[in-house]
């Protein structure tokens, strides 16, 4: 498979009142194209701000460092003028939230319409009626309707639908979702993961779908990256995951879900998430993992290859366990 995407060494600060954050903690991945790669991990761990970082929408108080290479430039070192070329237009982005996304004062039509004519440099006309085939395409019904409507006049499902159709009017090449079923019901988070891996197969683009749900992953995903703390602990194919997870922390996040077949109590991880203000040293994870060795609270563990399609970063499989 062609690389489309490679994170590399990605380290992420926040200066705050209280004291340095430290988010990322030396971040790799890689997305390949046409494939669905999704980022998991418990809220805070980091996934949202990795994604922020490849659009380079981080706040004034952020401090950044290592490699993110799209398509052989690496997007930390382009001005903000080369990055307007690239996104939006090569990497689209759902967020988790549409009604937070449309502005309130403006009909549908006024909003799409002016998106694609600033960037496509068509006119009024054309953008409409490309707005009304984008619409269609991500199966919205009466698309006349839709874009005379303001955003609190359609539902959950209809405005995150109206931001997919935004995000694909460019035809990009990766689209990050970011948790875009959070506040749906269960019913239309089924449709709208249905509806872009239906759009990824015709327009044919890569995803970066970053949830909390293992569910869900199970169901979309070709691979998934486990976060925690601002680390990514272990990257597999999806069923490779779920078959045989290797770091203690992803074992744990499997064990907490509930199995309807068997009527065994719940495991959950003891301890709590780290303060990245104090993050611990070595491991992350090691304060809270029943199989911490002497070695993790001191170094902190790579990402080593444990099969083609399997990576770890847990000094159960490498390195001096006595160190």
């Amino acid at each position: 498979m062609k690389e489309l995407l490679s994170i590399q060494d990605l380290h992420l600060n926040f200066r705050t009142f209280w004291g340095m954050a430290y988010v990322l903690d030396g971040v790799n991945l890689t997305i390949y194209e046409d494939e669905v790669f999704g980022l998991v991990g418990e809220t805070g761990c980091g996934k949202s701000v990795t994604s922020m970082s490849i659009l380079k929408l981080l706040p004034s108080n952020a401090e950044v460092s290592g490699k993110i290479i799209f398509e052989g430039k690496n997007l930390l070192e382009l001005s903000e003028k080369e990055m307007k070329k690239i996104r939006g237009r090569k990497i689209s982005m759902v967020f988790q939230d549409p009604m937070s996304s449309l502005n309130p004062l403006f009909k549908i039509k006024a909003q799409m319409s002016d998106v694609i004519k600033l960037h496509h440099n068509i006119s009024k006309e054309e953008a409409l009626k490309k707005a009304k085939e984008l619409l269609k395409a991500v199966n919205l019904p009466d698309p006349d309707r839709i874009l005379e409507s303001y955003p609190h006049q359609l539902s959950g499902g209809m405005r995150q639908r109206v931001m997919i159709a935004l995000a694909l009017s460019f035809n990009p090449s990766l689209l990050i979702a970011d948790e875009p079923t959070t506040a749906l019901d269960v019913t239309i988070q089924k449709q709208i993961l249905d509806l872009i891996l239906e759009l990824k197969e015709q327009y044919h683009f890569s995803v970066l779908l970053i949830t909390h749900d293992l569910g869900v992953v199970a169901e979309t995903c070709d691979r998934v990256g486990v976060m925690y703390a601002g680390n990514m602990v272990e990257i597999a194919d999806v069923e490779e995951l779920f078959e045989n997870p290797m770091h203690p922390y992803t074992q744990g996040l499997l064990s907490a879900i509930p199995d309807p077949r068997y009527k065994k109590p719940l495991k959950p991880l003891r301890g709590n998430v780290p303060s990245l203000l104090d993050p611990p040293k070595g491991c992350r994870f090691h304060p809270r993992c029943d199989f911490m060795m002497p070695v993790c609270k001191n170094k902190k563990p790579p990402l080593v290859e444990y099969s083609k399609t399997h990576y770890v970063a847990c000094h159960l499989y490498g390195g001096n366990k006595n160190e």
